[in-house]
């Protein structure tokens, strides 16, 4: 597993976040849980962030490799700073995002 300025980046944690945001439910999560997993995927994104710009490092600039592992790192980025409408539909949508961004940094940390 990649290590991060924060120690090791442990992997099966940030996947289960991952897959409890994603999770089917019968009825929409309530604005508490949404909230908690928001704060806890944002974490997990603020380090595998770090670990992916490492990698990039790394890389020939301008190489294949390097292109996606920019375009990854802004994806995450931008999922941080984006500003989210009220409401709990919103919320949940940009859980889903970060969710999905954390659930491709992982797998691609993970190579």
């Amino acid at each position: 597993m990649m290590t991060g300025e924060t120690g090791p980046l442990d992997l099966v944690t940030i996947r289960a976040t991952v897959r409890r945001a994603l999770q089917e439910r019968p009825h929409p999560p309530r604005v508490a849980e949404i909230r908690e997993i928001t704060a806890t995927l944002r974490g997990h994104l603020q380090r595998m962030l770090r670990a992916a710009r490492a990698r990039t490092d790394e890389l020939e600039r301008g190489s294949l490799a390097w292109i996606q592992w920019t375009a990854l790192i802004h994806r995450g980025q931008d999922d941080l700073v984006r500003a989210v409408d009220t409401g709990t539909r919103a919320a949940a949508s940009h859980m889903d995002d970060l969710a999905r961004t954390c659930r491709r940094l992982a797998d691609c940390l993970d190579e």
